[in-house]
């Protein structure tokens, strides 16, 4: 059976399942936990992602995520697995690929299935309330990380913690898994019908929802150009170049190479785009380019400097935006 294309829409609900390859032990101790929710946070805020709940297991994890304005969960994901499996590799002095290719990501109808995900997410471990990889102890005792959006889910129960996990237990004798529909659905018959028909208007030619979804996406490509162009200007005044120059990967000159591979690291880690949406922007051939400046950035100790003195001023100029 052919595997069903990837849902990527603003403004929904995914229950996100990825495991590891061969069944390898993905998070070793306390320290592979924290440095996987580094990554979880700090790619959430780039890519506008609520995380409503999540489950570290040790061959899978499980996230519950909503977009917002943005469809960007295939990108999310792939940053995500890409820099734990670059950090974990390094750390345990292991080569290759620690996940699977293809994640599972399944549309959920909020309405109906919100809390029972959250519950069936939460009762993964045997231990569920004592589990230290799950964000089930945050709704227990509060202190939540920032990426973590518990408040939707606990104004169910007016705001009582007690109340959820009185709810979470109950369904420890059933841990029922949801049933998925048409593989990439998680809800009621008529919430299917209403996304498969969301789907055909957004791509279909002409339709208001085809219109109102290119106006957002138009809106939020004109904010992210602003800081690109933004991040252009800091590093050409940095190295007296033109922003013409960095940006334009004719010019082969040491000082304006080196220029071009930090900017494309600051476009990597300040903007939500795709390896082909920085090659563009750049002018470079393609996705392997970029790799290639990125990679080059690693080796090159005045440039990791200039990176580091230049993060924090990026961080509070391009917020203004």
């Amino acid at each position: 059976m052919a595997r069903p294309r990837r849902i990527d829409l603003p403004f929904c609900l995914y229950h996100v399942l990825s495991r590891t390859n061969t069944g390898d032990v993905a998070f070793l101790d306390v320290w592979d936990e924290r440095k996987f929710f580094h990554y979880v946070s700090k790619y959430a805020e780039l890519f506008s992602f609520r995380i409503h709940a999540f489950c570290l297991m040790p061959t899978h994890f499980h996230l519950l995520m909503e977009s917002t304005e943005r469809a960007s969960l295939s990108e999310f994901m792939r940053r995500l697995l890409t820099a734990y499996t670059i950090y974990f590799n390094r750390r345990h002095r292991r080569h290759g690929h620690l996940f699977q290719g293809r994640f599972k990501s399944y549309v959920v109808d909020k309405a109906t299935y919100l809390l029972a995900l959250s519950r069936y997410i939460h009762l993964n471990p045997k231990q569920p309330e004592h589990y230290r990889g799950s964000s089930l102890r945050y709704y227990i005792k509060g202190g939540e990380p920032p990426f973590l959006y518990t408040s939707e889910i606990l104004s169910w129960f007016k705001g009582s913690r007690e109340k959820y996990v009185e709810f979470v237990r109950e369904g420890i004798s059933e841990k029922s898994k949801p049933e998925i529909a048409k593989q990439r659905f998680i809800g009621t018959d008529d919430f299917v019908l209403r996304m498969v028909k969301r789907l055909d208007q957004k791509n279909q030619p002409g339709a208001k929802a085809q219109k109102a979804g290119g106006k957002v996406k138009a809106l939020l490509e004109d904010k992210d150009q602003e800081k690109a162009n933004d991040l252009v200007k800091i590093v050409s005044q940095f190295f007296h170049l033109s922003p013409q120059t960095v940006r334009n990967a004719k010019y082969s000159k040491k000082e304006a190479a080196k220029a071009r591979a930090i900017l494309v690291a600051l476009l990597h880690e300040f903007l939500p785009w795709t390896c082909s949406q920085i090659a563009d922007y750049v002018r470079l051939k393609g996705n392997s380019s970029v790799c290639y400046h990125l990679n080059k950035i690693k080796t090159d100790r005045s440039a990791q400097s200039f990176l580091e003195k230049t993060r924090k001023k990026v961080s509070s100029k391009l917020n203004k935006l």
